[in-house]
Parts: structure tokens; sequence; C-alpha cells
């Protein structure tokens, strides 16, 4: 038996669909050992006393250096899911938004960086046609789209 679980292990993350005509924003979703396992839209974790729309703005910022406009909200999406082998339990506020810059638009691979400095690149992908028929994360997120 376990440790009971809290309210603490419950994250709350705001994410963001940005389109380009037929296709959506995405970076890779890889395993620790780095097998590639789908694809997932932009966002982060909101922190304490930060509401879920301020933290798509920060996040869009740090990670690519964009600002952001025109943010409503898509939909509500819980997830329980297993990454790595650990249980996990996520609340995920979707808005649909667009760069106040339309220069992202025109980049078809935009780089990013992680709060730990690991880069990744973000692409602009059809979410019904992923490569090699990947899933889109987050789960549901197709419903809304």
């Amino acid at each position: 038996m376990g440790a009971p679980k809290t309210r603490a292990d419950i994250r709350v993350k705001a994410m963001g669909v940005f389109r380009r005509g037929d296709q959506i924003l995405v970076n890779e979703v890889r395993e620790p050992d780095g097998t590639l396992i789908g694809f997932r839209i932009p966002g982060g974790h909101v922190e304490f006393g930060e509401k879920s729309s301020e933290t798509l703005v920060r996040e869009m910022r740090e990670e690519i250096g964009a600002e952001i406009e025109n943010l409503h909200t898509l939909a509500t999406i819980e997830n329980v899911f297993t990454y790595a082998g650990q249980a996990g339990h996520e609340v995920i506020v979707v808005y649909a938004a667009d760069f106040a810059d339309a220069g992202f638009d025109e980049q078809d691979v935009i780089s990013a960086q992680e709060d730990d400095g690991t880069a990744f690149n973000l692409v602009w992908h059809d979410p019904d046609d992923l490569p090699d028929g990947l899933p889109l994360y987050p789960s549901g997120l197709r419903d809304y789209l």
C-alpha cells in the first residue's frame, strides 16, 4: 500500500493551441530513454497565485520569447496518466491564442528552452496527420479542435 494521495499530487497546467492553417504548434514528447511517444501543445505548470491565462503568457515568453494575444478558453481537460513509470494527475486549461508577432507563424521550427536550460523545438503539424500516427497530448484535446 502506497502513501496516501494528497491534493498536491494533482498538477494544474495551462496550454495553448496556436494555429497556422490546418496545423497547430506542438513539441515532441519523449520517454526518459529518448523514445518518441507523441506530441503536445506548449504550456506549463500554473504557479501558486498565478491565473492559468497568465501562466500561458509567461511560459511562451520564457520558452520562446514570444508575446501572445487573443487568449480564449477552449477546454478544461483532466488527465490521469503514467509517464516514466510514475502515475500523474493533471488538470489542464487549454487556450486558443495567437502570436502578437506573425513572424512566429512563418517559422517551421521554433527553438525553445525549458526553465532548466533544456533545449527543444516546437514544430507545426496537422493534428489529424501526426508523424507515425503518434498521439496528441493532452489526451482528449482533439475533441476541442
